[in-house]
């Protein structure tokens, strides 16, 4: 192999971990026109796993640098900072690159894993058509259908440079992976644009998933929507085995974070530790997975109870006292926010009957409750049960429009004392953490 680095222009596949550490003096003070020349730069390398197949599916390349002569490590937001001000952004950025692609060349033990590479995007209009990346990868050996490069699209301002560059690389065999994907200025219109193989998920979206309900289902929104494109979803930052198993959960398909390994150097060890960590949580989710289909269970168990006890005593009454018997449920269960029949054509014959007193409903012209009447007939649980041909349902959480609040809503039928066929509906208030219902 030869010793040269080919001439290239700036494109930079440098990982910025921005939760290492700097350990380093003020950009001011790096002489990084030294740390350019002599290479005083290493790789960190995080691995990325399934842990459905139990392995190490790739690893994502991060720079450091190197000051010898204090013997710290320097960050990568600190050597950009040096080289910004020092005016060497573009020598730094071939010298990581270069780093970067020969440690993984020189260092990684199988042929089979995929090397994750950042690239600059805002300068993706001095690089169209270089086709310096390519070169440097055919230069080191390396096959380009191991080379996932990682794009962060709200950075390009055009779209038109960034669809010729993914389209360029793309043919010569190289993967695209949507980097911080659900981040503040994402634009999801880029997704049809790029058509990625993989999209990284914002570690943003990590931290609170297993607290708050509604960043559990824009994760699950995004999972769905990548799945659906063809793309796989890597949801980077898990840092604990909780965030791991809820998002695997919700759909991830690969996990980077610390709950696998911190980035390290390259050695025998990094596989060691990475594969051990693996066969943890995959054990930690398969019990988890345990544990929520049996309360899923019980909670359907409970729900039909409920809604039995409830149809049984309707079954001896009349549309005029449906109200009633509806109000002696509600106000005996609180996990109830309200309850309302439908006769078969999926009109109310009810009122909506909440628990007394009634608390939570939001009555604006968005959220209000259906009054004996309303047409319901649209609804997917009324749909369900009429086509379907079953007489049971459980609806996913979802806004009720009596209320604004998340609800589940249960569906079951019955027929009254003179044998006319019923739908009853109940909203269960929805739990935003089923663990803690557990």
């Amino acid at each position: 192999m030869a010793t040269g680095i080919p001439a290239e222009n700036a494109l930079s596949p440098i990982g910025i971990d921005a939760s290492q550490p700097d350990r380093s003096n003020t950009s001011d003070s790096i002489n990084i026109g030294e740390m350019i020349h002599s290479r005083q730069l290493v790789t960190y390398f995080q691995p990325i796993v399934s842990i459905a197949r139990k392995n190490i599916c790739g690893f994502e390349g991060l720079i450091r640098g190197i000051d010898e002569e204090n013997n710290v490590v320097i960050s990568p937001s600190t050597l950009f900072q040096a080289a910004d001000y020092q005016g060497l952004q573009v020598e730094l950025d071939r010298a990581c690159r270069e780093t970067v692609i020969r440690t993984f060349a020189t260092q990684c033990e199988k042929s089979d894993i995929l090397l994750f590479l950042n690239i600059n995007s805002s300068i993706l209009d001095r690089v169209v058509g270089s086709n310096y990346l390519a070169n440097m990868v055919k230069y080191y050996g390396i096959n380009p259908n191991t080379i996932v490069i990682e794009i962060n699209e709200s950075k390009v301002k055009e779209n038109q440079l960034l669809k010729d560059f993914v389209d360029r690389y793309r043919s010569y065999g190289f993967l695209i992976a949507l980097d911080d994907v659900g981040c503040g200025f994402s634009n999801l219109d880029r997704i049809p644009l790029i058509r990625p193989d993989i999209v990284k998920t914002d570690m943003s979206l990590v931290r609170n998933i297993c607290t708050d309900f509604y960043v559990q289902e824009v994760f699950r929104c995004l999972v769905n929507l990548s799945l659906k494109i063809g793309a796989l979803v890597v949801a980077e930052g898990t840092e604990t085995e909780q965030e791991a198993i809820q998002t695997l959960e919700l759909g991830a398909n690969l996990l980077q974070g610390y709950c696998i390994s911190r980035p390290q150097r390259m050695n025998r060890q990094l596989y060691v530790s990475a594969e051990e960590r693996i066969q943890v949580v995959a054990d930690r989710f398969r019990c988890s997975e345990r544990h929520t289909m049996v309360w899923s269970k019980k909670r359907f168990t409970k729900f039909s109870a409920i809604a039995s006890e409830l149809m049984g005593r309707l079954a001896q009454k009349s549309v005029n006292d449906f109200d009633g018997e509806l109000l002696k449920t509600v106000n005996s269960n609180d996990e109830i926010e309200c309850a309302y029949i439908l006769n078969e054509m999926g009109i109310q014959s009810s009122s909506t009957i909440f628990s007394s007193p009634i608390s939570g409903i939001k009555n604006n012209l968005l959220f209000s409750p259906a009054k004996i009447g309303a047409d319901h007939s649209l609804k997917t649980y009324y749909r369900y049960l009429s086509d379907a041909k079953t007489h049971q349902y459980l609806t996913e959480p979802y806004a009720s429009l009596a209320t604004g609040n998340l609800c589940i809503t249960y569906t079951d039928t019955f027929y009254d004392k003179q044998n006319s066929r019923f739908i009853l509906c109940i909203d269960f208030k929805a739990s935003t953490n089923h663990q803690t219902d557990r």
